[in-house]
């Protein structure tokens, strides 16, 4: 649809004091704080895992050293998407316009974007019991992955309970267990608690307050200091909570193929002027380490 003068008829008049167009504060990007965001120049990005080599045993006087290969695991591939979109408006809308409002459409592209980029890298997170798989072929969190030296391991509550000290202590012991494909300890530390905005109180009272919460005894608040809360505005679910350790010592993924573009072009015929932006990227998860969480009640 191209945008008329008859469309904006505001806009052509002066005199008013201010003009809000899609305004909206510019806050800080969110998935960076827990994605290792990279860059590609390929069609796709593929990881593959490779075990360790097991726990070292014991060597009986007189006898030959054991020797073990490593093993080769699963494999995840990134492939980015294309987003893009784009307006029109009249050559006499864009003259017409006395505030220069239409001439900012490309800024108002970018919070589109922002949208979108955001939106992707938590279905990462919004899908994590669910469509979200990592190497190992099963759900980010999930209750039994397969180890490759044999066995399994959780990485989710027992039960999808509230959030609580006795569920954040659940996923904190499960964290501080955490083993490699081969079994050794991960010693993984949790950092971070991602909540959607609806449990943000309840979990300012559960990490800051100095006594245990929601009790009448004076019991020391062990969840105090243990983990630092974060909101995420774009979880889907406002029950689902997650840890994860610094992003060094887990694999959330961001690949930017290409960083969004806007471009602005002419067409002969009608004169008119035409505006897009177009980017491609994709997020995902290729190992569970670092990572645990409850889907909620």
């Amino acid at each position: 649809m191209t945008t008329t003068r008859g469309a904006f008829a505001q806009l052509l008049a002066p005199g008013l004091a201010e003009i809000m167009y899609n305004w909206q504060v510019q806050h800080p990007e969110e998935y960076s704080q827990y994605m290792n965001v990279l860059s590609t120049t390929r069609a796709y990005e593929e990881d593959q895992v490779v075990s360790t080599l097991g726990k070292m045993p014991t060597k009986p006087e007189g006898e030959s050293i054991k020797y073990f290969d490593p093993t080769q695991g699963g494999s995840i591939r990134y492939v980015p998407a294309s987003y893009g979109m784009g307006w029109r408006v009249t050559r006499e809308m864009l003259a017409d316009d006395q505030y220069n409002i239409i001439r900012q459409t490309p800024e108002a592209f970018m919070m589109s974007l922002r949208e979108k980029v955001e939106s992707v890298a938590a279905d990462v997170l919004n899908n994590a019991f669910s469509a979200q798989t990592t190497v190992d072929g099963v759900a980010l969190c999930y209750a039994s992955h397969p180890l490759l030296g044999g066995g399994t391991y959780s990485n989710r509550s027992a039960t999808d309970a509230a959030l609580s000290v006795t569920t954040l202590a659940e996923l904190i012991i499960l964290f501080e267990k955490m083993v490699n494909d081969m079994g050794l300890k991960v010693r993984s530390v949790p950092r971070y608690l991602w909540i959607s905005p609806d449990k943000q109180f309840i979990a300012s009272e559960i990490l800051h307050s100095q006594f245990k919460p929601y009790t009448g005894s004076n019991e020391v608040n062990v969840m105090q200091g243990r983990l630092e809360p974060r909101v995420l505005h774009f979880l889907t679910s406002t029950g689902a909570f997650f840890i994860t350790s610094e992003k060094t010592e887990h694999r959330l993924k961001f690949y930017w193929r290409e960083r969004p573009v806007t471009e602005s072009q002419d067409d002969f015929d009608t004169k008119s002027a035409k505006y897009t932006i177009y980017g491609r990227w994709v997020a995902g998860a290729t190992h569970w380490t670092g990572f645990a969480g409850s889907n909620g009640p």
